[in-house]
């Protein structure tokens, strides 16, 4: 296996040369799926989706449905002219249904107000966004799930389940969605989440209010999970496994006090604030590292970027002379990237695979502009920000659930299941979520406080969870 500095050097690459070839450009992997749905520009984009987020919904959708909405063929006004033509009223009652049904069927800013599955297909995005979050939740459940189970997700936004008739009005005005292929644009690491988000978006389709009042509080929650446990497994370099979630620690928003000795505080915000801070360099210096001869993928139009553990595995299967020519290949790219950026020589001679990667990642770190590191490790943050965290004083920013979450994942996660406690706990872990033994306690007290908790016996040794919905 030999690294290919041919295909790292080239303008549809990685590391983009000035004219001369003397000087650094850019650094980019726009030859590869994205690993995350970020760009390092100055834009506001992920922040203004979080906060708009049902039209992230909507691409999601219509992106698993293969179905396209064209901004000209849908008018909310018209959808509401359609609906008081087909409503007998009374001249003098004209003006009170044109409210009711305006405020039934519209936002405050005009939007669909979504009243069944099938309506979020017609939330249109945000241009400025380019619904890059929704587009990549469902990237990956094409990547994760099979067809069938596909399908049963595609089944929930279709319009004959569970309507009313004012839904099947409603529908009948909408206009037809175009049929689209759509072109997946990121990479799968890690299938249990986007499997777990399958089944959970099942399980809760089968209580169609709970199911719109919460769908979106749910795929909001599992691009967290996938973004935050791809910046950490990332950081760990070749360590990292993929097959469990790495364990962050959440506390209740309810709770009172929590302290800086809390597993939260090491094992929580920090642990992702300072993983998020390498994210970009992290992709650089895997996609170097991923044109290598072993990668037939190189010569497709998009190939995936490699994980550190994945080159590590062909690295170990090489025999003692070609771990040493790899790691001599490694050692090399580090010194050309300081030469291009006019920088000292200081690279080392690397004994093993560890050293050289790091000695690349430091190397792109000292090369790579800090505001660019920043802007791109700033979207991980904020997406844990936007519902994820409360600030605690001086602690900062704290991993935390409020009520409402927690009752949400606690009810995916139970599902028609009646299980232990400690069951409960085990399948929150499942889905990134860990509590300390106080946080434990504080969830404990919550579900005893919506009656869904039994004890076992009377001396109460087990509590058992009842389903929630």
């Amino acid at each position: 296996m030999r690294l290919l500095p041919e295909k790292i050097f080239d303008e549809k690459q990685v590391i983009v040369l000035d004219k001369d070839r003397k000087k650094i450009a850019k650094r980019q992997t726009s030859n590869f799926y994205q690993v995350l749905p970020f760009t390092t520009g100055k834009s506001d984009s992920i922040k203004n989706a979080l906060s708009d987020w049902e039209k992230e919904v909507g691409a999601f959708s219509r992106r698993l449905l293969n179905q396209d909405l064209s901004a000209k063929s849908f008018n909310t006004d018209h959808l509401l002219e359609g609906v008081l033509d087909r409503v007998e009223s009374l001249p003098e009652h004209e003006d009170e249904i044109h409210t009711f049904f305006s405020d039934l069927l519209l936002q405050r800013d005009g939007g669909l107000n979504v009243t069944h599955p099938s309506m979020f297909m017609y939330i249109q995005g945000n241009p400025a966004t380019k619904k890059k979050l929704g587009t990549f939740l469902a990237d990956l459940t094409h990547h994760a799930l099979d067809e069938e189970q596909i399908e049963k997700i595609r089944q929930i936004f279709k319009s004959e389940q569970n309507e009313t008739l004012l839904d099947k009005m409603i529908v009948n005005l909408l206009p037809n969605l175009n049929e689209k292929k759509y072109t997946v644009e990121h990479a799968l690491y890690s299938s249990l989440p986007i499997k777990l988000l399958g089944e959970d978006l099942i399980y809760l389709a089968q209580h169609p209010q709970y199911f719109l009042k919460e769908i979106n509080h749910l795929l909001k929650y599992y691009l967290h999970y996938v973004v935050s446990q791809t910046t950490i497994k990332i950081n760990n370099f070749e360590t990292s496994n993929w097959h469990h979630p790495s364990k962050l620690f959440y506390t209740l928003h309810h709770e009172t006090t929590v302290t800086s000795r809390r597993k939260t505080m090491n094992s929580g915000m920090g642990l992702l604030n300072s993983a998020s801070e390498n994210i970009f360099v992290h992709e650089l210096t895997m996609a170097q590292l991923s044109c290598n001869s072993h990668n037939p993928s190189l010569e497709q139009d998009k190939s995936k970027i490699m994980t550190y553990d994945e080159i590590y595995k062909y690295f170990e299967s090489l025999d003692e002379t070609d771990q040493i020519q790899f790691l001599n290949d490694i050692d090399l790219q580090s010194e050309r990237i300081l030469t291009y950026a006019g920088l000292e020589n200081q690279v080392k001679i690397s004994q093993t695979f560890n050293e050289a990667v790091k000695q690349l990642f430091n190397t792109m770190k000292t090369t790579t502009p800090k505001e660019a590191q920043s802007r791109y490790g700033d979207h991980v943050k904020n997406i844990a920000k936007s519902h994820f965290t409360k600030r605690r004083g001086r602690l900062g920013y704290v991993l935390s659930l409020n009520q409402e979450m927690l009752i949400l994942m606690c009810a995916v996660s139970c599902k028609n299941d009646r299980i232990t406690f400690v069951e409960l706990l085990e399948r929150l872990s499942q889905r990134g979520i860990n509590f300390d033994n106080e946080s434990s306690t504080a969830l404990l007290l919550l579900l005893e406080k919506i009656n869904v908790i039994d004890k076992k016996s009377d001396s109460g040794e087990a509590q058992y969870v009842k389903p929630i919905l």
